[in-house]
C-alpha cells in the first residue's frame, strides 16, 4: 500500500504567499499556491498525494486540523517562511498532539539555519534543504542512511552540507498540479483564467545581497522537460502561466529555446515572469512576445546608482531604463520591484527612487521596506553593523520594518512607502490609463477588489 503523503500551507490570519524563496502577506487580494510544494507534487508522484491549502480555501485552524485528521496522513511536507513561522509551528505543533506521522519542513531558510530551526520545532521530524533530491522519498519510505539533503533527527540533530551543484540541469516528474485549488489563484497580473505556476529554474546566478535567491546555487530545468509540464496544464484547462522563477530570462539562448518549443507544440498560454534588467534585449522581447508573454516583472529597488553598486544589482540605472522602454515598445505590461529605505538611503535619495517609478511609466509598482532574509548578505551585514538583533526571525517586507540604519528611523521609512503607493497609483494619469485599459465589468470590480484591498490594509 502506497503511504499518504498531505502538503499542506497552514492557516493564517491573513492571505500570505510563499515562494521558498520569501514569504509575504498579500497587499491586496492576490493569491496563488506555493512553489515549493508545486514542485514537491512531482518529486513525491509516488506516494498517495493530497494537498490541503489552508489559505487558498480560507480554512480556520479547527476546519484544517479536522481535514488532516480525517485523512490520516502518513507524512506531512508544510511549507513555511519568515513571515509566519511563527504560526506555523504553532498549528504544526498542534498537529503532532492529535496525529502521529512524519513531519517534514520546506523553506530556503532551512539551508542556512537548519539547526535553530529544528531545535525551536521538536514536533518536526526533518528540513528539506533541496526540493528536487531523490532522498526526500526515501526518508518518507523510511531507508536508513546518512542523508545529505535533508537535517533531521537520529538520536542528535544532524545537518548535513548539500552539494547544490551551481549552473546544474535537472528535470522532475510532472507535477501533479490538479490537486492545487488552481481556480482560487487571483494575480492583478493575469489576463486569463484559470492561471497556474510553473516554476523552471532553482536560485539565481546574480548576487543581490538583499536577496536570498542569489545566495543558493542558480540550476535549471530541461527545456523539453518545462514542455511536457505544460503539455499537461494545457489538458487541464489552464489558460495562464505565471513563470515563477526569481529570475526567468537568466540565459537568452534556453528562453528563446522554450519560446520555439511553446509555439511549435501550439501551447498558446498568456504568461508572466520575473526579469533581470541587464538581460532584457529588443529580439528577446519579442520572441517572448510572441510566444504568449504580456507582462515582465523587473527589480528597479533604487534610483541610485552607489546604492545599486553597493547591493550588487549587477544593473546600472541606464539599464533598467533602457529594459522599461523595450518593453513598452513591444507592448509588454511591466511591474517594478522597489525596496524604499535600504540601508545609506537618505529621504532624498527614496524621493528621488518615488520619482523614477512614475518616470518608468511602468503600469505596476510594487513598494516593499529592506527585509533581513535569512541567508542574504545584507542580514549579515545588518547583524555585524548592530542595525539587527540576530535573534529576529520573523518578518514581512509588505509590513513595517524590522531594522534600519541610521540614515533613516523605521518609522520614516515606513511613511515613505505609504508615501510612494499613494504618489504612484493616485495619479491622475495612472487611474485614467488603468480605466481606460479595462474591457470588462468583471475586469473592473477586480481592479477595484484588488485597490480598494491595497489601501485598505
Amino acid at each position: 500500500m502506497r503511504k499518504k503523503v498531505l502538503l499542506l500551507h497552514c492557516p493564517g490570519d491573513k492571505i500570505y504567499l510563499h515562494d521558498y524563496y520569501t514569504s509575504y502577506s498579500s497587499k491586496a487580494n492576490y493569491y496563488w499556491p506555493p512553489s515549493d510544494l508545486i514542485i514537491l507534487s512531482g518529486v513525491l508522484r509516488e506516494f498517495e498525494l493530497s494537498v490541503i491549502d489552508a489559505i487558498a480555501e480560507k480554512l480556520r485552524p479547527s476546519e484544517c486540523m479536522k481535514k488532516i485528521i480525517d485523512l490520516k496522513p502518513d507524512a506531512i511536507i508544510f511549507t513555511t517562511g519568515s513571515a509566519t513561522w511563527d504560526n506555523d509551528i504553532r498549528f504544526i505543533n498542534e498537529v503532532r498532539q492529535r496525529h502521529s506521522c512524519l513531519i517534514l519542513g520546506s523553506s530556503s531558510m532551512f539551508l542556512f539555519e537548519a539547526r535553530y530551526f529544528l531545535e525551536k520545532a521538536p514536533s518536526v521530524d526533518a528540513l528539506i534543504l533541496d526540493l528536487i533530491s531523490s532522498e526526500i522519498v526515501e526518508f518518507i519510505q523510511g531507508e536508513k542512511k546518512v542523508y545529505q539533503t535533508i537535517a533531521y533527527r537520529n538520536k542528535e540533530i544532524f545537518i548535513p552540507t548539500p552539494d547544490l551543484k551551481r549552473g546544474q540541469n535537472f528535470s522532475i516528474p510532472v507535477p501533479h498540479h490538479e490537486l492545487f485549488n488552481f481556480h482560487l489563484n487571483k494575480s492583478p497580473l493575469a489576463k486569463r483564467k484559470p492561471f497556474s505556476l510553473v516554476i523552471t529554474s532553482l536560485g539565481c546566478p546574480y548576487t543581490c545581497s538583499f536577496c536570498v535567491a542569489g545566495s543558493i546555487p542558480y540550476r535549471y530545468r530541461n527545456v523539453d522537460n518545462v514542455i511536457e509540464e505544460l503539455k499537461y496544464l494545457k489538458s487541464l484547462g489552464i489558460r495562464e502561466i505565471m513563470f515563477n522563477d526569481p529570475t526567468f530570462t537568466v540565459s537568452k539562448k534556453r528562453v528563446l529555446e522554450l519560446c520555439q518549443k511553446m509555439k511549435e507544440n501550439g501551447l498558446d498560454f498568456t504568461w508572466v515572469c520575473n526579469a533581470h534588467a541587464a538581460t532584457v534585449s529588443e529580439d528577446l522581447v519579442k520572441t517572448m512576445r510572441l510566444a504568449g508573454c504580456h507582462t515582465m516583472m523587473i527589480g528597479v529597488e533604487s534610483s541610485q546608482e552607489e546604492i545599486l553598486k553597493k547591493y550588487s544589482k549587477g544593473a546600472t540605472k541606464d539599464q533598467i531604463k533602457r529594459a522599461f522602454q523595450i518593453c513598452q515598445k513591444y507592448k509588454i505590461r511591466t511591474l517594478a520591484y522597489f525596496i524604499i529605505g535600504l540601508p545609506r538611503e537618505t529621504k532624498q535619495s527614496v524621493l528621488e527612487t518615488i520619482k523614477l517609478a512614475k518616470e518608468l511609466d511602468c503600469d505596476y509598482a510594487s513598494f516593499t521596506v529592506p527585509t533581513p532574509d535569512i541567508g542574504s548578505r545584507m542580514r549579515q551585514e545588518a547583524i555585524e553593523k548592530g542595525w539587527l538583533d540576530e535573534k529576529i526571525k520573523i518578518f514581512d517586507s509588505t509590513c513595517f520594518p524590522v531594522f534600519c540604519s541610521a540614515e533613516l528611523t523605521k518609522e520614516e521609512i515606513w511613511k515613505l512607502r505609504q508615501r510612494a503607493f499613494r504618489e504612484f497609483y493616485l495619479r491622475p494619469a495612472y487611474l485614467l490609463k488603468k480605466i481606460n485599459s479595462i474591457r470588462s465589468l468583471k475586469e473592473f470590480f477586480f481592479f477595484l477588489d484588488q485597490a480598494l484591498a491595497m489601501f485598505l490594509r
